[in-house]
């Protein structure tokens, strides 16, 4: 009996909780769509160019991204070749490697296919 008087109990608070939110997310949306009506021709104008500059911005980083190799799957020979390769990024994914480890083949593979997606990512 106790049990089911503190589940009603929990689930009378939660859906207390719930309401409360939906009313402020629906009156932050309202506000929102109140400030897209009201606006003019100049403000949306400049809206539009600000969503314009954005995504210049991200086409800009994704060929910069391309441009250093990201998306790639490649043997890098050399240690000084592979530390100037990491300098050049914020985010690196290596895999050290022996050639005498049977499962090196299978991770390359796999490895290869998870970078292919960053490749066109932004």
């Amino acid at each position: 009996m106790e049990a089911d008087a503190s589940v009603d109990m929990f689930s009378k608070v939660l859906e207390n909780h719930l309401l409360q939110t939906t009313k402020l997310v629906e009156e932050h949306l309202d506000s929102e769509i109140q400030k897209l009506d009201q606006m003019d021709e100049d403000e949306l104008e400049r809206l539009k160019e600000k969503r314009l500059e954005a995504l210049r911005k991200a086409q800009q980083q994704k060929q910069e991204w391309l441009s250093k190799g990201h998306g790639e799957y490649r043997e890098i020979p050399s240690e000084r070749d592979f530390f100037q390769e990491v300098k050049e990024s914020k985010k690196v994914v290596c895999h050290f490697y022996r050639d005498s480890a049977f499962r090196v083949a299978y991770l390359g593979v796999k490895s290869f296919s998870l970078a292919m997606p960053f490749s066109f990512s932004s």
